[in-house]
């Protein structure tokens, strides 16, 4: 019965899917004849309209991720905590429709798409929880994720065009509506990037701001920070070194610096003198520097300060290369102790580092002996997925816990995973997606 009632959804997602392009020019017409002047109240109701198109292109992307991760993870603990983010953010992104002057039968086809996903994860979910298989609803999946990737380029494409301002959503009409591009054209929605902030399994670490690593450590002065700072970027050629104050969260001297070359902000430990972050504003020339080249800098950049690591990510946009590096012991990557690096692609040098995870967490003892032989990892992950490679890695829990698990490197239907299985009993911790973007391979 329940295969049956999977088999209509089916054909109702594929109709939902034909209809996509309909609804998305609709929204965009839509929300132009509902701005028709230029009122303060009209802007208040304009901003109220994009932001919630952007919520809605936020909540589709992320729809679109955990189905790819369902797909390759069928079954277990890990599936229903996808599953109960794929109803979350299903329901997060009807409301944000719900929210948006869009004519009803416009918008009939993906409000039901996205109604029958959220009932379709209840039903999965307690399949789960009645101990059957979930592998009888795989292809209901693949169906949804192929959807729902339609849907989520379609107002991908409307999120980027209004966020680069280009599209003027007042000046579409009925006479003159917009059209969208050729498929093969369309972009994706932007990802904002702070000053230093990298992609990678792991990259945002955890929220804990005791650092272990300077326990036992002497205290300096502002004095010795400065000359720290200044010696940490021999090229820039450091004119002035003026301290900014100290960090009123953190135990950090914060400096700015002036150079012949460009300008930069350093933060340096109170205690051990440790560079925790720094950020070099200059021009950048032409690329030279190949990946093999911009992770030997980054790593001798990284050595030089003071932290025994190796690179682990690697990702290159805009004459930068973002670089993300771990100690590795015994074959495990520490990503609980991570330094990331930014390297100019002109000519090597360090633009950024910030070694926070690092400092909170590099002093503790860790277990590193991988308990389940690494030939049992094929075997314990959906036969679908073709292994890459296989290595250990400690990664840190939302709940502030760090799990010893082996990493699988791994592809299927040219989507690239990162799944965690941990080391001492197989479970599936965690599944990474690569995502592709304007900016490179982003990790989700």
């Amino acid at each position: 019965m329940e295969q049956t009632i999977v088999r209509k959804k089916n054909v109702g997602w594929m109709i939902t899917a034909v209809s996509l392009m309909l609804f998305s020019v609709c929204l965009v017409v839509s929300l132009a004849f509902a701005l028709g002047n230029n009122s303060r109240a009209q802007d208040a109701v304009e901003r109220g309209y994009e932001r919630n198109l952007y919520d809605l292109g936020d909540n589709l992307s992320n729809l679109e991720v955990n189905l790819s991760k369902l797909m390759i993870a069928p079954d277990g603990k890990y599936a229903t905590v996808l599953l109960t983010d794929v109803y979350s953010e299903a329901l997060a992104a009807n409301k944000s429709l719900s929210m948006l002057p869009i004519d009803g039968h416009a918008a009939e086809d993906a409000s039901g798409f996205l109604n029958q996903v959220a009932d379709f994860a209840i039903s999965y979910q307690n399949c789960i929880a009645s101990g059957k298989s979930g592998r009888s609803f795989a292809g209901s999946v693949e169906s949804m994720y192929n959807t729902a990737k339609k849907l989520n380029e379609e107002i991908a494409d409307s999120v980027s065009l209004v966020s680069e301002n280009k599209m003027n959503i007042r000046k579409v009409t009925s006479e003159k509506p917009y059209s969208f591009r050729s498929s093969d054209k369309i972009s994706h929605t932007p990802v904002q990037y702070p000053e230093l902030i990298y992609d990678g399994p792991f990259s945002d670490g955890r929220d804990v701001e005791e650092y272990r690593y300077f326990e036992n450590e002497p205290a300096i002065s502002l004095k010795d920070a400065k000359e720290i700072a200044k010696a940490a970027l021999p090229d820039l050629g450091v004119k002035t070194v003026t301290s900014a104050g100290k960090s009123e969260k953190e135990p950090l001297y914060e400096l700015m610096i002036s150079g012949e070359r460009g300008d930069a902000y350093v933060s340096v430990s109170e205690r051990g003198g440790k560079i925790i972050n720094l950020s070099v504003w200059r021009d950048l020339g032409a690329n030279m520097l190949g990946e093999n080249n911009a992770k030997a800098c980054a790593k001798d950049f990284a050595n030089r300060l003071g932290y025994d690591v190796e690179p682990v990510w690697y990702l290159a946009s805009g004459g930068v290369a973002y670089i993300n590096l771990a100690p590795v012991i015994n074959d495990v990557v520490m990503y609980t102790d991570l330094v990331k690096v930014k390297v100019a692609l002109d000519n090597g040098e360090a633009l950024g580092l910030e070694a926070k995870n690092y400092c909170l967490n590099h002093c503790k003892e860790r277990n590193t002996s991988l308990t389940m032989n690494r030939a049992a990892v094929p075997t314990l992950v959906d036969d679908r997925l073709d292994i890459v490679s296989v290595r250990g890695a400690l990664i840190p829990l939302d709940n502030g816990e760090e799990r010893l698990c082996y990493e699988a490197a791994a592809k299927y239907n040219d989507l690239y995973y990162f799944v965690y299985l941990d080391a001492v009993n197989g479970e599936t911790v965690k599944i990474m997606r690569t995502v592709d973007s304007a900016q490179g391979n982003l990790v989700m």
